[in-house]
């Protein structure tokens, strides 16, 4: 398998290292990239419904479509999809297009977007290559003979017009001669799972047969996961089941307890054989336990991990690097901003949380937060300030126009003459109960800063804004990795105050003017956080597209995260 995986993953590097002087070469003159991806897409669109609509075809400049086209919300064109869906066309765009991405749907209905070639590109060559491109001229040494842990899995669901609705992972399959069988290959060259965890049969315990392939093979060279959330999840669920996990592969079998059909159970069965060597290796590894880190003793030459990690979710990358790998000699590829409704920035460069835009995959403006609805006062990317903090309006290559994506995002310099970004906080996720407005960026420095006064590990948090009380207040509801009975609770609720404040000192006027009181504070049973996404995922939600629920936003969520409160 390390000829095939050599080949395979120098092939991408090679590529990799084309797309990225590509994407390096129009950092020079972002504004004639991205104008004349705006101007071109207005010509290919102009006779759609939409085009129509706005005057596409009389728009020359980019001063006419801030003023022509209005910024929208979902809201906005729910309708015009829910007619795409059905099998309508040229409503919202001419490209052609057979899929439809489906959001998390964290907060509320889920949220479809078109896939068009164009878009599937964009993704393609930006998120897939350029980050070959990086690893490459980063990673030294042997890393390209050996295969990742890879954490994806997703699915879709066929429409009655055709068209169908999941993650674009899913339709993998369609593009490829040989359909699944070939897929399959062609995934087990650079990654350790089999197409039976990629695409899993909807119920099957995708979890196993992720890391049950990747504890099967001792040269892993990396982590490669869409949120390094994720990857916590299956890194706990290893130090969780370890032994059943080394019991089936040193017998070739499947444990008849896991939830797999029989068509699954069977298809795995072809790729698997008894490994009593591997085995034993497994059992040294885990001879003290799961309570040390163990990725090291899985994977001797464990060299890097890639997905989205860094600032937003540092609380995970730090639990990585101390509770599952013990040390930081490995190299992060922290990738950029990504949605279903497509990819705004790219990366660079390894170890680094910035991302620059890329000026050819969409028409990105730039709204000062402090704006609030006031759309004059979008700007280009040429117009942007350095520290300063904006929303993202976007124009995709899949008919979404000026589109409002809530996600705030901090002008960190500049690559060239293309702005370098940091996402900071979801602008819909603000917890606004008397004015204060504090983000999911503060509630995350508040707890990080507690817990480390504390000493306490922690997987995860959440914060209940509470407006049953007079004066309201936030309840902090902290998930650690294990429980806390020695905790002074007082003392950790002054702590979480005191940190609260200096994160938002509005706050604190609030406090003194009596409209908010103190937080309080409860742990939450150890993993909880785990098992709320173990939860949505069995109700239908895409596990790579799964976000930290860190403010909770209806009674469902209150339900399932109070009900796991110690007492």
């Amino acid at each position: 398998m390390s000829k095939e995986t050599y080949m395979a993953n120098h092939m991408n590097v090679e590529m990799g290292k084309k797309a990225l002087a590509e994407f390096r070469e129009d950092t020079k003159d972002p504004m004639k990239v991205t104008s004349d991806l705006l101007l071109g897409l207005l010509e290919d669109n102009k006779d759609t419904e939409y085009g129509k609509k706005y005057d596409f075809a009389g728009i020359k400049t980019i001063e006419d479509y801030q003023k022509k086209v209005p910024v929208i919300t979902y809201d906005d064109i729910a309708v015009e999809l829910e007619r795409m869906m059905a099998g309508e066309r040229n409503i919202l765009t001419a490209y052609p297009y057979d899929h439809m991405n489906e959001t998390s749907g964290t907060v509320g209905v889920p949220k479809v977007v078109p896939m068009t070639e164009k878009q599937s590109d964009v993704f393609v060559k930006y998120n897939f290559n350029v980050g070959f491109g990086v690893m490459g001229e980063t990673l030294t040494g042997d890393w390209e003979e050996g295969r990742a842990f890879c954490t994806s899995s997703g699915n879709c669901r066929t429409l009655d017009s055709g068209i169908t609705v999941g993650e674009a992972s899913a339709k993998m399959a369609d593009f490829l001669k040989g359909g699944v069988d070939e897929l399959d290959r062609m995934i087990r060259t650079m990654y350790t799972s089999p197409v039976e965890g990629l695409n899993p049969v909807p119920g099957s315990d995708a979890k196993y047969i992720h890391t049950r392939f990747a504890m099967m093979d001792r040269d892993v060279r990396g982590i490669v996961t869409g949120f390094y959330s994720v990857a916590v999840l299956y890194l706990q669920y290893i130090a969780d089941n370890y032994e059943m996990i080394i019991d089936d592969i040193e017998k070739g079998t499947i444990n008849a307890d896991l939830d797999l059909s029989n068509e699954v159970r069977a298809s795995l069965m072809k790729k698997i054989e008894p490994m009593p060597e591997r085995a034993r290796e497994l059992r040294e590894a885990f001879r003290d336990g799961a309570d040390e880190p163990f990725i090291r003793k899985l994977w001797p030459k464990f060299t890097y991990i890639t997905g989205a990690g860094g600032d937003g979710f540092q609380v995970y990358d730090k639990l990585i690097r101390e509770r599952y790998v013990g040390d930081d000699d490995y190299v992060n590829f922290y990738s950029g901003i990504t949605a279903s409704e497509g990819l705004w920035s790219a990366i660079t460069e390894a170890n680094n949380t910035t991302s620059v835009i890329v000026p050819g995959s969409a028409f990105v403006e730039f709204l000062p937060v402090e704006a609030g609805d006031d759309f004059t006062q979008c700007k280009t990317l040429d117009h942007v300030e350095e520290g300063k903090i904006y929303e993202l309006i976007i124009t995709n290559l899949s008919g979404f126009y000026r589109y409002r994506m809530s996600d705030a995002v901090k002008i960190m310099g500049f690559y060239n003459k293309t702005p370098k970004v940091e996402f900071m906080y979801r602008v819909n996720r603000t917890i606004n109960l008397a004015e204060e407005k504090t983000t999911e960026k503060a509630l995350q420095v508040t707890v990080e800063n507690a817990m480390q006064e504390f000493g306490i590990q922690i997987y995860d948090f959440s914060v209940y804004p509470d407006t049953s009380v007079t004066p309201n207040n936030y309840i902090f509801l902290i998930d650690p990795i294990r429980e806390h009975p020695e905790v002074d609770m007082d003392a950790l609720r002054e702590c979480i105050f005191k940190h609260l404040i200096e994160a938002n000192p509005v706050y604190y006027e609030c406090y003194e003017d009596k409209w908010l009181g103190k937080p309080e504070v409860y742990f939450l049973q150890p993993q909880t956080s785990l098992l709320y996404r173990d939860m949505m995922v069995m109700r239908g939600a895409s596990l790579n597209q799964l976000k930290p629920v860190r403010v909770i936003m209806n009674e469902r969520q209150r339900k399932f995260f109070f009900g796991l409160r110690q007492d």
